[in-house]
């Protein structure tokens, strides 16, 4: 199993018994001191995340969503008002954590098909203008499946932080493709034309593949 498999195996089925366990263990007054600050962390993460931004690799954003969960869990579990908007928030939480734990229960085999599509299966490293790139491949295929799908996910890398931003997305099918789209030696390159860049794809058996980047 991948270690996608675990968070979300953990996320769904761990965080709301995690919440049950502590609902007499946490003290109010600390957990509600510092649940604005990290629903502040959360919510500027999740907006970077929105325009492409993210921390270096896909495990930690992972992770940080996950935690997300927990804090969700443990806000619905643990915190009790009178205020009319949190109760309706309750609800609604409520039937969502337990809709997730039945997903958890049913993702026990479910999660092994749907993780295999968060798992970088191979990544290439390049450069143009002295700015560096990285592109993680990620493949979604089992044996009903009648093609492979590869996707192709390019990051620009900055140099002295582990931030980097999503510039492109491009999706291939192995039988809807000329390039030789699962091999180690494809090149993936960054190429400027004009007042637009392109990435560029070249597989060893000569086919091209180019799209503007936005």
């Amino acid at each position: 199993m991948n270690v996608t498999y675990y968070i979300l195996l953990v996320s769904f089925l761990g965080y709301p018994i995690i919440g049950i366990i502590l609902l007499n263990l946490i003290k109010l007054d600390n957990f509600s001191k510092l649940l604005v600050p990290t629903i502040l962390f959360f919510l500027i993460h999740n907006i970077l995340f929105a325009f492409g931004y993210s921390l270096k690799g896909d495990y930690v954003d992972y992770i940080i969503f996950s935690l997300e969960y927990l804090v969700l869990c443990l806000t619905v579990i643990l915190l009790k008002t009178t205020n009319i908007y949190f109760k309706i928030f309750r609800v609604i939480g409520t039937i969502a954590i337990s809709l997730g734990f039945v997903i958890g229960f049913i993702g026990i085999i479910m999660f092994i098909v749907i993780s295999q599509d968060f798992e970088t299966d191979k990544i290439f490293h390049f450069e143009n203008n002295s700015k560096s790139y990285e592109t993680r491949r990620y493949s979604f295929g089992f044996a009903t499946l009648e093609n492979t799908r590869y996707t192709f996910k390019t990051y620009r890398n900055y140099k002295y932080f582990p931030i980097e931003k999503e510039i492109d997305t491009t999706d291939f099918f192995d039988n809807k493709t000329d390039l030789q789209i699962d091999e180690d030696k494809l090149k993936i390159s960054i190429v400027n034309t004009g007042t637009k860049q392109q990435i560029l794809f070249i597989s060893t058996n000569g086919h091209t593949f180019s799209k503007t980047l936005n």
